[in-house]
Parts: C-alpha cells; structure tokens; sequence
C-alpha cells in the first residue's frame, strides 16, 4: 500500500501542475516559482517514460533560459492556442474534439460534469465556461488521486478501489479520446518552450496513469 500511496501523491501533485499549466493563463510569480524551486528536476511522478522525460528536458531548458521579459511572449502563446480572439490552435474543450458539429457545451460537457459533481470536485466557472476543459479534466485526475490517497492513508480500500475504478473510467471514457489530439496540436503549434514541454509532459503523464489504471491505452486513444 505504501507504493500506491507513493503512486497517488506524485499523481495528484503532477497532474495539479498540468491543470494549472493548462487552465490559466501563465503569470511571471508562477514561472518564476517553478525556476526557484526547480521543479522539473524533482519531478513527483517517477519512470522513464520517454514522452515525460522528453518534456522535463523542453521545461527545464525554457525555466534555464527564463528572464522575467518573457511573460509577454507566453502570454501571447497561450491566447493563441486556447483563448483567441483568432481561431484557436488547440482547442482545449472535449466536446470540440468529440461532438458532431463541434460545438461546444454538448453532451460530453455534460457527462464530465456528472462525474464532478459525483465526486464533489467544484467547478469554479460552472454553466460560464465548459465542464470539459482539459485543464478542469486534469484537476479532476488530480483530485480523484487524492481521493484514493485519503482512502489508503484511512484504510478504507473499498474508498480507494471506487475511485480508482472511476479513475479507469475517465481516462478510457474521455481523456484518451481526445486529449492526445489536443496535446498534439499544442506541442506542434506553440511558440514557447514552456507549453511544447508542458504537451509532451502532459502525454507523458497520461501514458504512466494509465499503466497504474489499466486502461488499454491503443484501445481507447482516439
């Protein structure tokens, strides 16, 4: 169990990164902060994952590089690819990638909010931005994480076991089916370092969570 707990906490603290990475815009204090504290060389989630570490080497290059100057080209990066007003490079929202006409608030939005909220994860933007934003569908990886943590730190495997059973769904039922893509786009249309690493960390991590999940990743990759 100790291993499991190992596994879930530098789950939880990765993918809390990758939320914020990828749901707010990017601020000097916070890029400063990962340079300070060096994160990307004591990375939380353990392997040699080849997409993982090939994303570390792209974070630790930009933050090496780093000057203060730079937010405004990452902030022009990131309206680029998620917020517009052009038409956006990388759509961050599930239903985009997955609904007939790609639109958005379409069903898709809807099933991730049902999990949410049937794990009691807030949305703090709920009915004015979708549900399915990649940066909310990696909060909830990182919040069920901590759910399964407080499960085995109080000996409560039935508590672990239902919410790793929900992680497998989640991963099988909406992060593989369309995060691949949009990570993809991301990394071939950023400008910045910080978001190319950022994609292909991203993949990385997905790939190493679904080895811990079971989930057959060739299956359900769309």
């Amino acid at each position: 169990m100790q291993d499991l707990a190992e596994t879930l906490l530098g789950q939880h603290l990765g993918y809390s990164f990758l939320s914020k990475v990828f749901y707010e815009p990017p601020t000097a204090e916070f890029i400063q902060l990962l340079v300070d504290d060096s994160l990307f060389d004591i990375w939380p989630i353990e392997s040699e994952n080849p997409d993982m570490l090939a994303g570390l080497t792209e974070l630790r290059a930009f933050c090496a590089g780093w000057q203060p100057d730079d937010i405004a080209d990452l902030k022009r990066d990131y309206a680029r690819l998620f917020i517009g007003p052009e038409r956006l490079l990388a759509p961050p929202w599930e239903s985009v990638y997955r609904s007939e006409e790609h639109l958005l608030f379409e069903r898709q939005t809807l099933e991730v909010r049902m999990q949410y909220q049937r794990f009691g994860m807030p949305n703090p933007k709920l009915n004015v931005e979708p549900d399915d934003h990649i940066g909310l569908e990696f909060r909830f990886v990182a919040y069920l994480c901590n759910l399964a943590l407080e499960g085995v730190e109080h000996n409560r495997p039935e508590i672990t076991s239902g919410v790793l059973d929900a992680m497998h769904h989640f991963f099988t039922e909406h992060l593989w089916t369309w995060a691949p893509d949009c990570l993809g786009r991301v990394e071939t249309n950023a400008l910045t370092g910080y978001y190319r690493g950022a994609a292909r960390l991203a993949l990385g991590c997905m790939q190493i969570s679904s080895a811990s999940f079971g989930v057959q990743v060739e299956e359900t990759r769309a």
